[in-house]
């Protein structure tokens, strides 16, 4: 599971900040903040910011107020992990340099031998700051599993509920998993549908085969008419078409059915999990800046401040495509150095209600520090 995202609390954060916060002149150079004492240097947000610029794959090109905007998001965010770390320590579980230890070396498993430190200095990250987040990364894992879990219980009644509340979600349409096959050679598509669909996973050299679950009314034009009439494992006629034959083959045809509730209910379970465990993240932050004392520079206490939404922005190409991947994380430990697998993983992984539930079999629930 996720750890809670900071981003998501950013307004609220705003809100309790304003009478959480002084501002404070004489802080010490490269001090830009202090959490209870705890100093927050302006290289730790340099290095967040370079965490999710790495993970998003791309150079940032922003204007001078949308750069000042991520400043103060990032400090924000590093002011929240502050207040995370010293509830844990308050607890008496914080994590610890051998929890920190095998997670670095997890991920430095995944590279060549010296290629972590080759990709943290190509990303012009400090191997020290970026080990630095991981931390942050696994306290906020570790705040989740050991704070927020063991007071949140999802009863079958709720479960029960959002599925009556919800059912035309979970009314699946038509899918089909087809087989598009292409060749120079008549013959050569006669071949692979004899044996369809044992062959299809190791199809001959001369041929380009394409396999694919589509929604019944997203199957490509040409074959519409085809696929209508097939039966699972047969081929339609081939036909020549931009100097090659062509064919469409079906493998399985699911007609559309309603998700039963047996089958809905880790999704369901899933989906209020997260909303309780976002409502316990955010009256636990409420709180916790509530008494918190927090002390910010004024270079950044305008971006800091201000909430999102009485911001005057200017667009930013990279908005977008920071939003879809969730960039303002909680975890930007091992997200930082995966070449952008994070950023792509989010995308294909951030679901709306609705989609989860039509596609009961990708599964959204599972997500741990290490993609």
């Amino acid at each position: 599971m996720r750890p809670a995202r900071p981003v998501r609390f950013i307004p609220l954060f705003f809100c309790c900040f304003l009478l959480a916060a002084c501002l404070e002149s004489r802080l010490p150079e490269g001090v830009v903040a202090t959490v209870n004492g705890e100093p927050v240097h302006l290289r730790s947000v340099q290095s967040l910011l370079d965490s999710r610029s790495a993970a998003l794959g791309t150079l940032q090109s922003s204007s001078l107020e949308n750069m000042k905007r991520r400043y103060g998001e990032a400090l924000g965010t590093l002011i929240i992990h502050a207040l995370v770390r010293q509830e844990l320590e308050h607890r008496q579980i914080p994590v610890g340099d051998a929890a920190l230890e095998l997670a670095v070396a997890q991920v430095r498993g995944d590279y060549e031998p010296g290629g972590l430190s080759k990709f943290l200095a190509d990303e012009s990250l400090d191997e020290a700051d970026w080990q630095a987040l991981m931390r942050d990364h696994l306290a906020m894992l570790t705040f989740e599993k050991r704070v927020l879990l063991p007071g949140i219980r999802v009863s079958l009644d709720e479960v029960r509920a959002y599925y009556r509340e919800h059912q035309a979600d979970f009314q699946l349409p038509e899918t089909l998993d087809l087989c598009l096959i292409s060749g120079e050679e008549r013959s050569a598509l006669d071949v692979f549908c004899a044996a369809f669909p044992a062959g299809r996973k190791t199809p001959r050299s001369d041929l380009l085969v394409q396999c694919l679950e589509v929604r019944g009314d997203e199957v490509p034009p040409p074959w519409n008419k085809d696929t209508s009439a097939l039966k699972p494992g047969a081929c339609a006629p081939a036909r020549p078409q931009n100097g090659s034959w062509q064919t469409v083959a079906l493998v399985e045809r699911q007609k559309a059915h309603s998700l039963d509730m047996a089958d809905a209910y880790p999704l369901i379970e899933h989906i209020l999990l997260e909303r309780k465990k976002n409502a316990a993240f955010e009256q636990w932050l409420e709180g916790s800046l509530s008494r918190a004392v927090i002390k910010v520079s004024p270079l950044l206490k305008e971006e800091l401040l201000t909430p999102a939404s009485g911001r005057q922005a200017q667009p930013d190409e990279n908005d977008d495509e920071e939003a879809r991947t969730d960039a303002v994380d909680a975890s930007p430990g091992p997200d930082a150095v995966s070449g952008g697998q994070a950023g792509r993983e989010e995308k294909s992984g951030r679901k709306s209600e609705r989609d989860m539930a039509r596609n009961p079999r990708q599964d959204d629930a599972a997500g741990t520090g290490r993609r």
